[in-house]
């Protein structure tokens, strides 16, 4: 991947805040609509950008699209995820999207134990929907 298309996808909030929550692991599609309070339409678009350039990859399980960081993770990435992370008044709400997905993590996780069945074939893909 080239470093200016790399700066071009962290030259933009939403793809900043997926690519936040995408450093802590792999990722449903429909995690991020409630995590980043933002409409699929426009998340669907971020991702697809991104994928495309490379930096993120994708896989379908069932009906739903898993994404993570591409193999192997840009180097400048990960040091502008860290460096972004910990500017005090980068303003861009990391803090408040990562404890947006824990809740929804652990509810998930809740439903689960009192009996929900997944509905997917993986552990990513399972914890976006559960069914009695």
């Amino acid at each position: 991947m080239e470093l200016i298309t790399l700066y071009k996808c962290l030259a933009d909030e939403a793809r900043l805040r997926i690519l936040n929550l995408l450093r802590l692991g792999p990722l449903c599609g429909c995690h991020f609509v409630e995590a980043l309070a933002m409409d699929q339409v426009k998340i669907s678009k971020q991702l697809n950008y991104m994928k495309r350039h490379g930096v993120l990859a994708a896989e379908r399980e069932a009906n739903w699209m898993i994404y993570r960081l591409a193999d192997p993770e840009h180097p400048v990435l990960k040091v502008n995820l860290l460096a972004m992370r910990t500017l005090p008044s980068s303003g861009v709400p990391f803090a408040a999207d990562e404890g947006r997905l824990a809740e929804i993590k652990q509810r998930i996780s809740a439903a689960m134990e009192e009996g929900c069945q997944p509905l997917a074939p993986s552990a990513v893909a399972a914890s976006c929907c559960a069914t009695h």
